[in-house]
């Protein structure tokens, strides 16, 4: 047990050091700074830090959340970004490499072999990005294409070279595949691709949806990119775990992390969107949004009574339903876009797709 704990607490102290860095990545990436050069230094007062002030969680503990120079608050953003890095790593070692016995637990370990150790890599690879695109995103709300880029070109990488070493292997054991559609079908590239180009065009058919509607993009440009992204991950994962024949399980997979981020966004923004709402005075867009949830309560109480039985009841009042979601969107849209420079109501979505992505990457089989 004393090795697997030791193992563990190591990985833990990576994740926290890469924590650290990708801290500097983030806050370098709104103030457009080089992430090399130069030294840290505090972002209030620009005194250069000691080597011990950049000790990862300890020295914002030792140093009571203050600089060690002007004695301002340093932001809960790095102890936070660097537990929830050391998190992941373990998370997803534990997850990829299933290094513990489910009988055994921490007392032993089984081999890991070099293919679980390829993905469990190439998955913290992906997750580092994931939180500084939504480190970013929160902070200066855009996503930053020096970000995503990499996680769409990582997600194709993966999945040519997954397929390169399959190919070579079965080769070498079984003498050359036969070139028929279904190889080409089952090949992890066009898993990926297919999956990059269709996350992309989701967001985007949602995005321009609002400009029909109300003359503005739903979501911004970096939010395409990101789904992209997702998908050319999830798509290269799924096509190298030669679970699945067909394309539909990654596409399956890509609409429930989309459908998982809206989820994500409504529960943790609804509360601050409605206050900033009630601050701004935004009574026709709370009213709007008031009345869509009292029946979305109201008809999802009747379905489970009982009372929508009969057919005109129960088209009657999804109609209305649907018709009520359609305006309180709109109207949603535009109290966004007419209140975005002055009234801070906007509210990123970047950030709730890398979540449920992440999710995904820990729930999804593959």
């Amino acid at each position: 047990m004393a090795f697997s704990l030791i193992v563990l607490a190591f990985i833990f102290i990576i994740g926290l050091c890469i924590g650290s860095f990708l801290n500097v990545v983030i806050l370098r990436t709104v103030s457009e700074e080089s992430i090399v050069f130069p030294a840290s230094k505090c972002p209030k007062c620009q005194t250069p830090l000691k080597w011990y002030h950049n000790i990862p969680v300890l020295s914002y503990l030792f140093l009571r959340g203050k600089c060690a120079f002007c004695k301002e608050h340093i932001s809960i953003q790095y102890p936070i970004v660097e537990l929830l890095t050391g998190c992941l790593f373990v998370g997803l070692f534990i997850r990829f490499c299933q290094p513990f016995d489910e009988f055994f637990g921490l007392s032993s370990m089984n081999p890991i072999g070099w293919a679980q150790i390829i993905v469990y890599v190439f998955s913290l690879i992906i997750v580092s990005l994931f939180i500084a695109i939504a480190g970013t995103d929160i902070l200066e709300k855009k996503v930053s294409d020096a970000h995503t880029i990499p996680v769409i070109v990582l997600g194709v990488l993966y999945s040519i070279i997954y397929s390169t070493l399959s190919f070579i292997a079965y080769t070498k054991a079984l003498g050359m595949p036969k070139i028929d559609l279904h190889f080409i079908a089952t090949c992890p590239i066009i898993y990926s691709l297919a999956a990059a180009i269709f996350g992309f065009l989701i967001m985007e058919a949602i995005s321009r949806l609002g400009l029909v509607i109300v003359g503005a993009r739903t979501f911004g440009e970096g939010d395409s990119y990101i789904a992209a992204g997702i998908g050319a991950v999830f798509g290269a994962l799924i096509g190298g775990s030669g679970m699945y024949g067909s394309f539909l399980p990654v596409f399956q997979l890509l609409l429930v992390i989309l459908l998982l981020s809206g989820v994500i966004q409504i529960i943790i923004t609804l509360p601050i969107f409605i206050k900033k709402l009630i601050t701004n005075k935004n009574w026709v867009t709370l009213g709007t949004l008031s009345i869509f949830l009292i029946y979305t309560i109201g008809y999802l109480f009747a379905q489970n009574a009982q009372w929508l039985t009969h057919p005109v009841a129960y088209w009657t009042s999804t109609v209305v339903l649907v018709a009520l979601g359609l305006w309180t969107c709109r109207e949603l849209i535009c109290g966004i876009k007419s209140n975005n420079a002055v009234n801070g109501l906007y509210l990123p979505f970047g950030p709730a797709m890398i979540a449920a992505a992440i999710i995904a990457m820990f729930l999804a089989n593959f």
